[in-house]
């Protein structure tokens, strides 16, 4: 019966897609007979035309603005798990892949994938505006393996201790 309904929502859905086009042009409903076909959901708003699961709505990972409960903004979770940033503000990931199909990639290759990246400034800039101030202020914790990234010697602005001359 589903796999009926299915075929017959595949072979009408030029139609509808053309009433859905007629309706958002004159600002119409669409008729009931059409909307309560099993697997088949339509509305007047721009672009919505969900026919079972073939249409799937795309990847978000919005930043909350406002949380209902104390009104401050929150961390996208997202970018806390895959990035890390250093103490002198750069964020550093992982290469993709690093952990799939290594029985056919060289050493060379397996070396490569276990090193972090930088993102590129508009990256950073991006990352730095999905989290609080509380994850862009310098974290320290106990055997950090990022300890010696953390510190910028050789440049002017970054640096901690006292050219001594």
């Amino acid at each position: 019966m589903l796999r009926l309904a299915t075929n017959l929502a595949c072979r009408l859905s030029s139609t509808l897609v053309r009433a859905n086009q007629q309706c958002l042009q004159r600002q119409e409903v669409i008729p009931r007979a059409f909307s309560s076909l099993p697997g088949l959901s339509l509305s007047c708003n721009p672009g919505i035309l969900a026919i079972g699961q073939a249409i799937t709505a795309p990847q978000t990972r919005s930043l909350t603005k406002f949380s209902m409960q104390s009104g401050k903004r929150k961390s996208v979770k997202a970018v806390l798990k895959r990035f890390y940033r250093l103490d002198w503000g750069e964020w550093i990931r992982t290469r993709t892949g690093r952990h799939k199909h290594l029985w056919r990639k060289s050493a060379k290759a397996k070396r490569r994938l276990r090193q972090h990246v930088f993102v590129n400034s508009t990256q950073a800039y991006l990352l730095d505006k999905m989290v609080t101030k509380f994850w862009r202020m310098p974290k320290f914790y106990v055997n950090d393996p990022y300890r010696p990234y953390h510190s910028r010697e050789e440049f002017y602005q970054t640096k901690k201790r006292t050219d001594q001359c």
